[in-house]
């Protein structure tokens, strides 16, 4: 497991979300950082109740790629045998590390899998350090999720049933709501938010279920429009609470059984799996795999990034003034 890889998108946001500052750009001040100051306060946080502190940065030959080593010093540290032959606890601070991967072409971040390192969280706790309170920007570090169930159906020949349960209890969150609003009137989206509004309100129903079928008429190897229930799928968000399950009954081939996908039960976090030596990706193996990584993922990484980064706000600051210690203060 320590050889996987797993896929994020990084974003520096405001209040009302992902803005166009230049992740790269803000790794470049930081880098800057390090190299006009030696002491290790500018470099050391604590984060959560660890002590955690970046490492030199490497590049790809194009300078397209970047990987970042964060390391969490070791509470306790293991012993050696000196010369005389004594147990004696290893007189050096030790890290667990894992090591965050950008490519600035697709603007994704791959992280290495220790478990003992730095977690996701960890490192945008870690980052958001940097950042003076006055720009109001946050980095933001967010998951890539692939749906396996949708990847099935992506794949299939032929889509019969689509079955939609809702829980009207739960309320539509923001990005839903926007993304209907901005539908013209007679879309299957705006139609279902009219549906889901009406029998909450006027129902006073606490769930609602719509099944979306070819029926017996239009024949067996009838199906449903794949590239607009696609659409459907990832617009409908699976992940929110207000989505029950959806359920997808689809065929491989016309002789093939009708098989059903449950997508509210499909979610893993996207992953690449690394070729190198050793039981853990180290920095200079995730610098020789990131590459590969993002030409196999490259397709659910475009994807994903179509929604994500859809509403990118336009953020004013020239460059940002990188904070050189705990206490905030602009250098």
């Amino acid at each position: 497991m320590a050889k996987k890889v797993e896929f994020y998108f990084i974003s520096l946001n405001n209040d009302l979300g992902i803005t166009d500052y230049s992740v790269h750009e803000f790794f470049d001040g930081i880098e800057q950082r390090m190299i006009v100051s030696e002491e290790e306060k500018t470099l050391v946080r604590e984060i959560n109740g660890k002590r955690i502190r970046l490492f030199p940065f490497s590049y790809t030959t194009t300078h397209r790629q970047l990987v970042i080593p964060f390391g969490k010093l070791k509470n306790r540290n293991p012993y050696w045998e000196n010369e005389e032959h004594q147990l004696e606890e290893v007189p050096m601070q030790l890290y667990d590390v894992n090591s965050l991967g950008y490519d600035d072409e697709y603007n994704v971040m791959i992280l290495t899998t220790n478990k003992q390192g730095p977690s996701a969280k960890d490192i945008e706790e870690y980052l958001n350090t940097f950042l003076p309170q006055v720009t109001g920007l946050s980095v933001k570090i967010e998951p890539i999720m692939y749906n396996t169930g949708i990847e099935a159906i992506r794949r299939a020949e032929i889509v019969r049933k689509i079955i939609l349960d809702l829980d009207l209890w739960q309320p539509l969150n923001n990005f839903y709501v926007n993304e209907i609003n901005r539908n013209q009137p007679r879309t299957l989206l705006s139609a279902l938010r009219g549906i889901a509004e009406i029998a909450k309100d006027e129902g006073e129903s606490k769930t609602l279920s719509l099944t979306l079928g070819m029926g017996n008429d239009k024949g067996k190897d009838a199906s449903l429009n794949l590239e607009n229930l696609l659409y459907l799928l990832e617009r409908l968000n699976v992940n929110e609470d207000f989505v029950r399950e959806i359920r997808v009954y689809y065929k491989n081939g016309k002789d093939e059984k009708i098989d059903k996908a449950r997508l509210k039960q499909s979610q893993i976090l996207l992953s690449y799996n690394c070729r190198c030596s050793g039981n853990q990706v180290s920095p200079q193996a995730l610098i020789d795999n990131i590459n590969a990584a993002v030409e196999e993922k490259v397709a659910e990484i475009v994807r994903a990034a179509r929604i994500h980064f859809e509403n990118i706000r336009p953020c004013n600051l020239e460059e940002i003034q990188i904070v050189a210690n705990w206490n905030n203060e602009e250098v």
